[in-house]
């Protein structure tokens, strides 16, 4: 029997504590017999939750009690995913410190089990993702915007075209009412007289004749034809303009980028909208969306700068080839549980040597000063990692790529709400 030190413990238990103590991670134990509880939690617990050790180890606060309440039925899921699975796993939740602070935590567990080989708990780590997270916001704040800046020559050429002709509409319809207006002044005119004087058949003819005068003056054939032509081209410049501008609201909102159920075709849609200066003059667009596609549980601002990075993409590519118009396929579909985006380019294709590089961060093909090499990269990131989906590809020399995006429909057990 090993002989306990002044401190109450034995030489490899103080050994234990005082590394885990000065781990910079909270590491943690926890049973599932019974309830959740924690059985052992490092002092760094202390640091992130302003809660003593033996508070937590006591119930008081029992861990789920700090955990954010929106965060709390994914974290009890994903321990039971680590119970069911009996494999490790990782979440990203949000605990409230004593203080009233939210923390933005990466808890990795690891399943512990008895001797019949069943999961009795899991033993943890907690990093403090908190200010990574906030650099990583401001990191794609920052891209969104350069993104943004990039468009807003093309975005403001298809505005201005719709502008352009609303104005000219708008003049013509101007010069067009005083017409009427005169013409109706000749109208006005003749009525009172008549209505003062009965009037003589030469004196009606004469009235008769004036009226053609006018209206071939105020051209009233060509009015009626064109005054409706020129309103239905103004509402459909505004619709025009409308759409655009839509298409900018829906593409970011850039302070509040959260998870809900989205609409991705709609997102989709709204992108290709904001890009169609840059691709009209490079490819022609084929769109093939499936209409009955479930809403996805995503953040979809995420999602549009994913798909504003891939068509990019197949502009460039398509640029490069310099060939005659290219083509951009999108398309849509579900698989299970599962939706997938595809988009195609008939490009140059992406070189053999190349092709494993292609998601690093700062790797780009372009000339110095013409991309950041951000844009793959950061697509994988938000798929991947963000939203647990897949990021794949297929390439062929001098014929083309196809990007795939495939995305849970749900997360982390999250349903759909609409």
């Amino acid at each position: 029997m090993e002989t306990l030190n002044e401190s109450g413990y034995a030489p490899s238990e103080e050994v234990f504590r005082r590394l885990a103590d000065n781990a910079a991670e909270v590491l943690y134990s926890m049973t599932f017999a019974g309830s959740v509880r924690m059985k052992f939690i490092n002092s760094k617990a202390e640091e992130l939750t302003g809660y003593a050790v033996e508070q937590i180890l006591d119930d008081n606060p029992n861990w789920m009690d700090i955990v954010h309440n929106a965060d709390r039925q994914r974290l009890m899921e994903h321990f039971n995913q680590c119970k069911n699975n009996a494999k490790p796993c990782e979440l990203e939740y949000r605990l409230v410190a004593k203080n009233g602070a939210v923390r933005e935590v990466l808890d990795r567990t690891q399943p512990i089990f008895n001797t019949r080989g069943e999961v009795m708990g899991i033993d943890g780590l907690i990093l403090d993702v908190t200010e990574r997270n906030r650099a990583q916001r401001e990191l794609d704040r920052t891209q969104m915007i350069l993104n943004i800046g990039k468009l807003s020559a093309g975005i403001a050429h298809e505005i201005n075209t719709p502008i352009q002709f609303i104005g000219d509409n708008m003049r013509f319809l101007s010069d067009s009412f005083e017409h009427v207006i005169e013409l109706l002044g000749v109208y006005k005119q003749i009525a009172e007289s008549t209505a003062e004087n009965d009037l003589s058949g030469e004196c009606k003819n004469a009235a008769v004749e004036k009226i053609r005068a006018a209206e071939e003056q105020a051209d009233l054939d060509f009015l009626t034809e064109e005054i409706p032509r020129a309103i239905e081209q103004s509402l459909d410049g505004i619709k025009r303009v409308l759409t655009i501008v839509s298409a900018m609201r829906d593409f970011s909102h850039i302070d509040e980028r959260r998870m809900a159920p989205a609409d991705l075709n709609k997102a989709l849609k709204s992108t290709i909208v904001l890009l169609r200066n840059e691709i009209k003059y490079v490819a022609d667009l084929n769109i093939e969306l499936d209409e009955n596609l479930p809403m996805v549980y995503c953040c979809v601002d995420d999602m549009n700068q994913v798909f504003l990075n891939i068509l990019i993409n197949a502009v460039h590519s398509i640029t490069e080839a310099a060939r005659d118009k290219g083509l951009i396929t999108v398309k849509s579909r579900q698989i299970g549980k599962d939706v997938l985006f595809s988009i195609s380019d008939t490009g140059t294709g992406i070189r053999p040597r190349i092709q494993n590089k292609i998601f690093d961060p700062f790797f780009t093909t372009r000339q110095a000063g013409k991309g950041t090499g951000q844009g793959l990269s950061l697509a994988r990131s938000i798929v991947v990692e963000k939203h647990a989906g897949s990021l794949d590809f297929e390439t062929q020399i001098g014929v083309g790529t196809t990007f795939t995006v495939r995305l849970p429909i749900e997360q982390n057990g999250q349903k759909r709400n609409g």
